[in-house]
């Protein structure tokens, strides 16, 4: 009898572990309170996810209507490579400043954030405002990646803001337009001291769809070391 309890036991916990994983590896609609309203974002786990840990977090631009809005450069992403993934609305914020930070300081009370700091990732036409959400709450960042995308680069007053922040473009060869852009505002971070970093992708595309999930999670890592 006491060598079926222990099998059943056993059996429970098994369970109970896969069960965890398998949660950790979709993705949940949230909610966080703002001005008495209880407001979405999405969140995905690290498989492993272990709440006691601490874990580099990425805030990407998203619709936040149902769990299944996914920030593009990580959709159909399962396995969020040791990253918490979180979707918001974080394009065209700029006149949201504080609904934001209310959003950041939800999050940084649930988890361990590394380094207290948000990074993020910015692409095509939500770029610019995004760079300028950055610019406005800098030290809420501790890096953004822009694939393809960058700030406005006709105020090098206000690019100053990013002192501290790792930048990173990451641009397709073919997307010439926006190649260009990319170099002329990374140059222009480099002349003001604001880290900087450039990768051009050999017959790269506007969309950089082959990075989408690991591709992207792992340049995002190159701005933690």
């Amino acid at each position: 009898m006491k060598k079926l309890h222990n099998s059943m036991l056993l059996i429970v916990l098994v369970t109970f572990s896969l069960s965890c994983m398998h949660l950790s590896g979709q993705q949940k609609l949230k909610t966080f309170n703002y001005n008495g309203k209880n407001l979405n974002y999405t969140i995905l786990l690290p498989l492993d996810f272990d709440s006691s840990k601490t874990y580099p977090l990425i805030v990407g631009p998203s619709e936040t209507d149902s769990a299944n809005d996914q920030s593009f450069y990580w959709r159909g992403t399962t396995d969020s490579r040791g990253w918490i993934l979180v979707g918001y609305k974080v394009y065209n914020a700029t006149n949201r400043i504080e609904e934001v930070k209310a959003l950041f300081e939800h999050l940084k009370s649930k988890y361990n954030i590394e380094g207290n700091k948000f990074h993020t990732v910015c692409f095509s036409a939500n770029s610019a405002s995004i760079f300028d959400l950055v610019m406005e709450m800098p030290e809420y960042f501790a890096g953004i990646t822009g694939m393809a995308g960058n700030p406005s680069n006709s105020n090098t007053e206000k690019m100053k803001q990013l002192k501290g922040i790792k930048v990173q473009f990451i641009v397709g060869d073919r997307d010439r337009y926006w190649m260009n852009s990319a170099k002329k505002s990374h140059q222009i971070l480099q002349s003001i001291e604001v880290e900087s970093s450039i990768e051009v992708i050999k017959n790269g595309e506007h969309v950089l769809k082959p990075l989408i999930g690991k591709g992207f999670l792992d340049r995002a890592k190159r701005l933690r070391d």
